[in-house]
């Protein structure tokens, strides 16, 4: 690959990718209990949990899959934008709260401790249900994000898409079994603006390089070549 920007997306990387595992270094030092790995002993703030949350839900999925529907289908990729975030708004704003407070009650750190003490559900089956249901619904998710993780390796610096699979994934587990829960809000604020960042400047830069929301609204969607 013939790229005079190589070695400055290699710098980037490079120091991206130390900033995580310094994030999970200085996390695991602050580890006290189970409370502190699996719930940074609940003492974290409202904002950076949401944020956090939505940061890791809206990774992958939107920067690579909305915005390649968009640029498929048009406008129509809204509608999913509008259903995400009312669902999302009613979970922090309505739900979040009551959850964090009834949680606290029943001195549950996960959702399946929390489901079998307030139904007082003795033989586990609450807990085997959500631990089935967690196994399959967070492999599908997480496959989807080494998958982007690939994906963006190859794109962006024609690294092997395994190999930049790997490398995603290797980092990723390395500041989470350091730091936890904590290790990853932290790192989720962290790539959280960076994608906020990216998803305010890149589209204004892309107006301006097309030559205006004129230009963009003549064109259309892109549409998919048939075979």
């Amino acid at each position: 690959m013939n790229d005079a920007l190589l070695p400055y997306k290699l710098i980037g990387l490079g120091l991206y990718l130390l900033v995580l595992i310094g994030i999970g270094v200085v996390a695991s030092r602050r580890m006290r209990g189970v409370s502190d790995y699996f719930a940074a002993g609940k003492k974290l703030s409202f904002w950076s949990v949401a944020f956090s949350s939505r940061a890791t839900g809206e990774s992958g999925w939107l920067l690579l899959g909305l915005t390649g529907m968009g640029a498929t289908f048009g406008a129509q990729a809204f509608w999913i934008v509008i259903g995400e975030t009312l669902g999302v708004g009613i979970a922090w704003l309505v739900l979040s709260r009551r959850f964090h407070r009834l949680t606290g009650k029943y001195a549950s750190i996960t959702i399946p401790d929390y489901l079998e003490s307030r139904f007082g559900d003795v033989a586990q089956h609450l807990r085997r249900i959500s631990a089935v249901a967690i196994l399959v619904f967070i492999t599908v998710y997480v496959a989807a994000q080494i998958d982007a993780t690939g994906q963006a390796f190859l794109s962006f610096l024609d690294i092997n898409y395994y190999a930049g699979a790997a490398i995603g994934f290797a980092v990723v587990m390395a500041y989470i079994v350091a730091g936890g829960f904590l290790a990853v809000v932290w790192s989720d604020v962290f790539q959280g603006a960076l994608m906020f960042a990216g998803l305010i400047f890149l589209p204004l830069w892309g107006l301006i390089e097309i030559g205006g929301p004129d230009v963009v609204a003549t064109r259309g969607p892109a549409r998919r070549s048939s075979r």
